[in-house]
């Protein structure tokens, strides 16, 4: 099953439900990521819920999401990793890198939290 994304806007933060396998062949996610970020958007959840498959490549757009946002004062979470994905993480230690949730308001309530912090700092001169 190859890759299907939808995008959804929650305020400023953008909720991605993957389905399908997030591989080496299929780079759409980073492709959609990148148009979502070069307008101005760099809070993001991402649903992992749906995703069968998910090799090195695909870790490495997730990665790349996460940084991107990060350098750019934003963040990146995950919603409902699979087993698979969450051992996944815990071997490569990225589950010290990337929060995730099993809910969706808790990612975007952590989200927009995360964005009035940015905002407070920003106006006191950080």
């Amino acid at each position: 099953m190859n890759l299907s994304i939808e995008t959804r806007q929650i305020d400023q933060i953008i909720v991605m439900d993957l389905a399908g396998r997030v591989s080496l062949f299929e780079q759409t996610l980073r492709q959609q990521a990148r148009e979502m970020i070069e307008d101005g958007f760099v809070h993001f959840v991402v649903s992992l819920a749906n995703v069968s498959y998910l090799d090195n490549s695909g870790l490495g757009q997730l990665c790349w999401i996460y940084t991107v946002a990060h350098n750019r004062g934003g963040d990146m979470v995950l919603l409902r990793p699979t087993e698979r994905i969450k051992k996944l993480l815990n071997i490569t230690k990225l589950d010290t890198v990337f929060h995730c949730f099993e809910h969706e308001f808790e990612a975007i309530a952590f989200l927009q939290k995360s964005q009035t912090k940015d905002l407070s700092m920003s106006a006191n001169g950080y």
